[in-house]
């Protein structure tokens, strides 16, 4: 456990830093090319996230890249750690899942790990949705399942 749960840290630390270096782009709204792929980033706010059956309520825009075969999907900026990374196919494979804290929990999910996650598209819209992992500092012998749900639509 020690060794997905570390993987799974790791994971979520690689992702943190690729998509906080996407995410301070203010931009308005204009699609840019960059190597490897394209940006989408500005004003959409249209995005939902449901752990364990609570709205989230998140607020921010919802930041998309796609590069080197991946869908990177910030959700609510770098403020809220809600984050994806998706494998460009058809079908969708969800890579990484990071939920931020919640309630004292960091949850999250690793392709290969414990949880389970999918994904599906209808136009710019992805919904992922799964059961995320996570340790209770309250009680660090205690692992937290917690289902999920994010609808986050790309401009």
């Amino acid at each position: 456990m020690k060794r997905q749960l570390t993987v799974a840290v790791a994971g979520a630390a690689i992702l943190a830093a690729g998509i906080s270096g996407c995410s301070s782009n203010k931009s308005n709204g204009v699609s840019t090319s960059v190597p490897g792929g394209s940006v989408s980033a500005g004003g959409n706010n249209s995005s939902k996230v449901i752990i364990d059956g609570k709205d989230q309520n998140v607020q921010g825009t919802t930041i998309c890249t796609k590069a080197g075969g991946n869908i990177s999907i910030a959700v609510g900026g770098n403020q809220t750690g809600i984050s994806v990374v998706l494998a460009d196919a058809n079908p969708l494979a969800v890579k990484a899942v990071q939920l931020g804290n919640v309630n004292g929990v960091t949850l999250q999910y690793a392709q290969g790990s414990q949880g389970n996650a999918s994904a599906t598209k209808d136009g710019n819209t992805y919904k992922v949705t799964g059961t995320a992992t996570g340790i209770d500092m309250a009680n660090p012998t205690q692992q937290v399942n917690k289902p999920f749900e994010i609808d986050a639509t790309c401009s």
